[in-house]
């Protein structure tokens, strides 16, 4: 007989019930002074150099960016400016729609490929788009991610 059998667990909850219950039968000691007084330090050196944002890999926040096979993950937004910091993923053969620029946008190419018109970017390259901008349907071969910084509306 398993684990979760013997203790009549959920299946999906595993062992972490138990491990409750059993943490429940100790009885709580307050920690040592020395170590309260570095907890208290290291707690405050952190809040002096909180991030404004601090996004993990493993955060997941992927989500649908209005076309088939393009997603779109937020990073960071100012809320007083509006703009905001994204990352766009396109599989091999997706297309984004045409759309005007209601700001300046900043796109760095992390990896594939990226065009529209007759240009092309690739890993490493950089655009800056203006500000008002007609931009054309935006096309990638091998798929991309894409580091942008848009303004207020755009995409997000």
């Amino acid at each position: 007989m398993n684990p979760e059998e013997f203790f009549g667990l959920d299946e999906e909850l595993g062992l972490a019930p138990a491990a409750a219950l059993l943490a429940d039968t100790v009885e709580l000691a307050p920690p040592r002074p020395a170590l309260r007084a570095r907890l208290t330090a290291r707690i405050a050196d952190y809040e002096k150099i909180k991030p404004l944002a601090d996004v993990r890999p493993h955060d997941g926040g992927w989500a649908a960016a209005g076309a088939p096979g393009v997603e779109m993950r937020q990073l960071f937004r100012d809320k007083a400016t509006g703009r905001a910091t994204v990352l766009l993923r396109m599989e091999p053969g997706a297309t984004f729609p045409a759309h005007r620029h209601g700001d300046d946008e900043q796109c760095f190419v992390l990896s594939g490929d990226i065009g529209f018109g007759e240009l092309v970017y690739r890993q490493g390259d950089f655009v800056v788009m203006r500000k008002g901008t007609d931009h054309p349907e935006i096309r990638t071969e091998h798929g991309n991610v894409l580091l942008l910084v848009v303004g207020r509306n755009e995409f997000v």
